[in-house]
């Protein structure tokens, strides 16, 4: 895709407020019962798939670093910015493969296909990422070793003994959790918003012509 298509006036504001509409819901967080306290259930993801959809890969990962540098602005880091590495590297990796799929066919077919493989690449991506960058990296940084981590999750579910159990227990159903109610939202909501994405571009596409034609 050409670099000046992507970079437009109108994809720069749209991946401008969709990343921002996702920091704002990233403050709204949910905690579940089966993992420890820092992994939160939180809606951020679905203006992003979205954006996805409509913009394409790149203005997706533009918009996962408007949303991720927000964050950081606005509310801080927690985790010493291990958790907004984390964040970032799992949000795309988690609306890539919907946005790439789904560029090559537009389709309802396709994107529930795309979504369904952006779950379980967003799964995948998580357990590497947390298993050996994030969490033994804030381990190290916050309390001196990984057994810490493990223990707040064994206090909640006595199966997790390790980090291979703390990624079956833990990692893996809640970023199923997470991602497949973003991905259910997206499903449910994206053509209605299409419409209004795709009409205004017609309506500037439009008065540009007019005022060529004027010309």
């Amino acid at each position: 895709m050409n670099q000046n298509k992507v970079l437009n006036v109108r994809n720069v504001v749209l991946i401008g407020m969709f990343g921002a509409l996702a920091a704002v819901l990233e403050g709204f967080q949910i905690s579940v019962p089966f993992a420890p306290p820092f992994y939160k259930l939180d809606f951020a993801e679905t203006p992003i798939l979205i954006g996805a959809f409509a913009l394409g890969p790149v203005p997706a990962v533009l918009m996962e670093l408007v949303k991720n540098i927000l964050k950081i602005i606005t509310q801080g880091t927690t985790t010493m910015y291990v958790g907004d590495l984390g964040n970032f590297i799992g949000g795309c990796a988690f609306v890539l493969p919907a946005s790439i799929l789904y560029q090559k066919n537009k389709t309802r077919k396709t994107a529930i296909r795309g979504l369904g493989l952006s779950i379980l690449c967003a799964v995948v991506a998580a357990v590497f990422v947390n298993c050996f960058l994030t969490i033994p990296t804030y381990a190290r940084l916050m309390f001196g070793d990984v057994e810490s981590i493990i223990s707040m999750g064994t206090a909640i579910n006595p199966a997790i003994k390790d980090i291979y159990t703390f990624a079956l227990f833990a990692i893996i159903p809640f970023n199923l959790l997470k991602c497949g109610l973003n991905a259910f939202i997206t499903a449910l909501v994206y053509k209605r918003v299409s419409v209004i994405l795709h009409s205004g571009a017609s309506v500037s596409g439009a008065s540009t012509s007019t005022r060529t034609a004027v010309k």
